[in-house]
């Protein structure tokens, strides 16, 4: 187990919970309306648009439990997973529901954003009310562990110097791995080829095989490729951990400036929920953050090496990050879509 476990739990206790959003707790929650108060009349449904062991499915699984205790539930939430047409599918079935807040979807953000610029006619972000944020995985830079690279200062001067092209694994086109990926290489001025695979597993199992020369993965999510791949950068202010990938944050090392790349994985329902029953939904975002407050969730946390990166965030800092992160996708696009005549 990585060590500061208690501090970070301390930090988390005292900060993010309190401040998230301006969610307040306590009495609140006991005086709300009363179909709030007899909310949920049943059992929760959470759509989760990926294959059950991805790691959106594997992180659910941490905060349900705690969501559960504190909504006063009796039956666990039933996990529904919709994988497909890049969360297209998920985000559809949470259309055809019956918009009372007994339907719940998972999502990394990133993939919000995407679907409301690639799928204009078929997704909009007003459809969707975020509950907020339960952990933000930063990217990493990784190399497979016999890559000649031992500083990504090293793999700079090397594709500058050479004009090699390198090769780097993404999840699919048009992803958030994919942007995290062009604005790394649009920034750095080197010659990056972009190879898709079907999904997050198989481009990091690439870069660990030795197959591609980088990959930009998620820092938690890639955690299965420990041993076999090393990180030279952190696309983040700070490491969220100590020992686990153990590399510096990139604008310390890198000679051009780089935005931090973090998908903040959280929980939304369909936007009539919110409208048609306000007091429900504040009941569900109260009782969200509350949730990453509990014990049930911490132990849970620490047990998968998550709790560092566990910082609640409500819904208004959901869409500020959405805001912001359509902008650099509206910069870099262009980019993106002259890689896929190489793919």
């Amino acid at each position: 187990m990585i060590d500061n476990v208690n501090t970070s739990r301390r930090r988390f206790l005292q900060g993010s919970v309190a401040a998230a959003a301006g969610i307040a707790f306590g009495g609140s929650l006991l005086t709300k309306p009363a179909f709030a108060n007899e909310f949920p009349s049943g059992r929760i449904e959470v759509l989760v648009p990926f294959s059950p062991g991805g790691g959106t499915d594997r992180s659910v699984r941490l905060v349900t439990p705690a969501w559960q205790e504190t909504l006063g539930m009796t039956e666990p939430f039933r996990l529904n997973h919709q994988p497909g047409a890049g969360t297209l599918i998920a985000q559809n079935a949470l259309r055809r529901t019956a918009h009372d807040g007994h339907t719940v979807l998972f999502t990394p953000a990133p993939h919000v954003a995407w679907l409301s610029v690639l799928q204009a006619d078929d997704f909009s972000l007003d459809q969707v009310a975020w509950l907020g944020s339960y952990f933000q995985d930063p990217n990493v830079l990784l190399v497979p562990n016999d890559s000649p690279y031992q500083t990504v200062q090293e793999l700079l001067d090397d594709a500058r110097e050479s004009g090699r092209t390198l090769t780097a694994s993404v999840s699919s086109p048009m992803s958030a791995a994919h942007a995290a990926t062009v604005v790394f290489r649009e920034r750095a001025g080197i010659d990056i080829r972009v190879v898709p695979f079907a999904g997050g597993a198989e481009a990091r199992n690439a870069v660990a095989g030795g197959h591609v020369d980088l990959c930009l993965a998620p820092y938690w999510s890639a955690s299965n490729v420990l041993e076999l791949t090393r990180a030279l950068c952190i696309f983040a202010d700070r490491d969220p951990s100590t020992g686990m990938w153990d590399a510096p944050p990139a604008n310390d090392v890198l000679d051009f400036e780089m935005p931090d790349l973090q998908e903040p994985y959280g929980a939304l329902v369909s936007a009539q929920v919110k409208q048609d029953h306000p007091e429900v939904f504040e009941r569900l975002a109260e009782t969200f953050v509350a949730a990453l407050e509990t014990e049930t969730f911490h132990n849970a946390a620490e047990e998968q090496d998550i709790h560092f990166f566990a910082e609640a965030w409500g819904p208004e800092r959901m869409k500020q990050f959405i805001e912001e992160y359509i902008a650099l996708l509206d910069e870099y696009r262009p980019a993106m879509e002259r890689d896929l005549d190489e793919m």
